[in-house]
Formats: C-alpha cells, sequence, structure tokens
C-alpha cells in the first residue's frame, strides 16, 4: 500500500500521458474515420461518430477488443478498406501506446512498490 501512495504522483502523470495520446489518435479518427462514406458502409461509422466514442474505441483496440458488435475485427475492416495509410498509421500508434506506455506505466508501478519494499525492511 505504501507503493501505492508514494507512486500515485508519477501513475497519474502516465496516466495522463496515456489520455492524451489516446486524445489525439482519436481526434484524428473521428476526422477521417468516422466521416467517410467507406467507414458507413462498413457499419463502422458508429464507433467514430464523436470524439468520446473514437477515444473508447481506441482504448479498446489497444487492449485487445478491437471488434464491432457482430464480433468482425474493425483493423481488418478498416485495413482492407483504407490499405496501407491506416495499417502504417494504427502499427506505430499501437506500438505507441501498448510497447511504450503502457511499459512504462508497469515499469514505474513496479520500481515505486520495490523501493518502498527497500525502505520498510530497512
Amino acid at each position: 500500500v505504501k507503493g501505492l501512495v508514494a507512486g500515485i504522483r508519477t501513475l497519474t502523470l502516465a496516466f495522463t500521458l496515456l489520455l492524451s495520446v489516446i486524445y489525439v489518435i482519436s481526434g484524428f479518427a473521428t476526422y477521417t474515420i468516422g466521416r467517410s462514406p467507406e467507414a458507413e458502409r462498413l457499419e463502422l461509422a458508429e464507433y467514430f461518430r464523436n470524439l468520446p466514442l473514437s477515444m473508447f474505441t481506441a482504448f479498446r483496440c489497444f487492449t485487445g477488443e478491437c471488434t464491432n458488435d457482430l464480433g468482425y475485427p474493425m483493423t481488418s475492416m478498416l485495413a482492407r478498406e483504407f490499405g496501407l495509410p491506416f495499417v502504417a498509421c494504427y502499427i506505430m500508434s499501437y506500438m505507441l501506446v501498448s510497447m511504450g506506455i503502457f511499459n512504462v506505466i508497469l515499469a514505474v508501478y513496479v520500481e515505486i512498490t520495490m523501493k518502498a519494499a527497500k525502505e520498510t525492511e530497512a
């Protein structure tokens, strides 16, 4: 518990960074995918209709559940429709969030917990 309390400021900053990145990515997705006739035809525009829905969809995609209501993978559908530009943007943003920010959050939490454990032993 002491480790969590000691690291709450750092974790708050890391979560703010995550929220900021998802906000920017979602704004771009709302502007491009949410307004495209291709997304309407694929029945995916509802997931990108406004910024809060786009943020929720982006978070779902970064945490592994990137499917529509019928269970079809949205990334595959969007990749087929928009091609290489979508794939490149998705891979870069996924690597940034999943392999970058999520790992930073975990590393900060583990470091602070270990530091608090050493202080408790001493």
